[in-house]
């Protein structure tokens, strides 16, 4: 048996460890058995965007692309329209409609700053833990079940110096800080465990796709359909629309000898910015990287002690959005009883999650032609 770490895991027990208890896989696994209402935006753009960078259809003329990034919103939005009810809420309405106008901006601003192609889009990786006080040393539970971490990449792509950057993308209310971003643990915990699921593929740096969600100012109006004008009209460093062999679609086993041609002086932040949008590039340097393996396996050996203190921790920011608000206040207040009966009566075993149709899981993605895309622009 293997003993396995998410991401999600990771960040909840930092947050409280009391709400990762419970809901835990490798501890309670629960989960709420009605669910939250409220719709998520986040995970809509981000399945929208996996198409919008599906590799094997970078190469395509937007004009075909864009219609098909508007139908897997439609999908994704029927999809959580299914767990909500079929009639939403007003608030939820104009949500909804906010978030189509998200994405009609951002098919708009995006080709005239873009200077990475996709290589993979939505892609699970598997990272198995070193020990953090032995050489050579595989990290193992008290059980002696070796650590296994776990994660997963919004989109992996590759510059014009062909340095490989992870990217995630975030729909936020404010821009996050600068410092919050340098300090993104689950984003450079990714930079190390990549190259040791796809050896030798060194992570350049990650950036952070941030998208705030616009205010409708006409409630009852639709937005106006996604349009193309800008991706036809503007052309970042890496042209979206020529043929350039499906972006960086060639399958990176026969591309072992490529190395990164960085710039003789590259910055350590960059940023693009547009009205809803900006995008943080971040170089991670390989000491930096290394230490958030190392902090990763130290973690993972108390977060994976069955013997490890339960206690929760109370703050506006975590308590407010929390799934087990209720129950967690019942023991707060000492009520173990009542604690229990909620849980009983309010939650259930976490079902298993469908990660099937994820774009780019699994494999490379393979799209036409075998040829690196030309860049121009930057770099060239």
């Amino acid at each position: 048996m293997v003993a396995v770490l998410t991401a999600a895991d990771r960040a909840a027990f930092k947050t409280c460890r009391r709400a990762w208890d419970l809901a835990a896989r490798e501890r309670r696994n629960l989960e709420p058995i009605v669910a939250a209402g409220s719709l998520d935006v986040d995970r809509l753009m981000r399945d929208a965007l996996a198409v919008y960078y599906f590799p094997g259809m970078w190469d395509w003329d937007r004009g075909v692309v864009i219609p098909l990034v508007g139908q897997a919103l439609d999908k994704a939005l029927a999809r959580q329209r299914a767990r909500l009810g079929p009639q939403l809420p007003p608030a939820l309405e104009r949500q909804a409609r906010a978030t189509r106008q998200l994405l009609a901006a951002y098919v708009e601003w995006a080709p005239g700053i873009e200077r990475l192609a996709p290589v993979l889009v939505e892609v699970e990786f598997a990272a198995d833990l070193a020990d953090p006080e032995l050489t050579d040393a595989a990290l193992f539970t008290p059980g002696g079940e070796p650590v296994n971490y776990r994660g997963r990449v919004d989109l992996l792509g590759v510059d014009e110096h062909d340095a490989y950057w992870i990217m995630r993308h975030r729909v936020v209310k404010e821009w996050t800080p600068l410092s919050t971003l340098q300090r993104d643990e689950e984003a450079v915990a990714a930079c190390w465990a990549w190259p040791q699921y796809y050896i030798g593929m060194e992570i350049a740096g990650t950036i952070h796709n941030e998208m705030r969600l616009p205010t409708v100012a006409s409630p009852g109006a639709d937005p106006a359909p996604l349009s193309v004008g800008a991706a036809r009209g503007a052309a970042g460093p890496v042209p979206q629309h020529e043929g350039s062999g499906g972006g960086r679609s060639v399958p990176q086993h026969r591309r072992l000898d490529a190395r990164a041609s960085e710039p003789a002086e590259p910055m350590a932040v960059e940023l693009d910015t547009g009205p809803w949008f900006r995008r943080t590039w971040i170089r991670r340097a390989p000491p930096e990287i290394a230490q958030a393996g190392r902090q990763l396996a130290s973690e993972a050996r108390q977060i994976l002690d069955p013997a490890v203190a339960v206690f929760p921790t109370p703050s506006q920011h975590a308590c407010g959005n929390c799934l087990f608000a209720a129950p967690c206040l019942a023991l707060f207040q000492g009520k173990e009883t009542e604690a229990a009966a909620i849980l009983t009566s309010s939650y259930r075993t976490r079902t298993v999650e469908a990660i099937e149709g994820r774009l780019g899981d699994v494999t490379w993605s393979t799209g036409r032609g075998a040829a690196p895309p030309r860049f121009s622009g930057r770099g060239s």
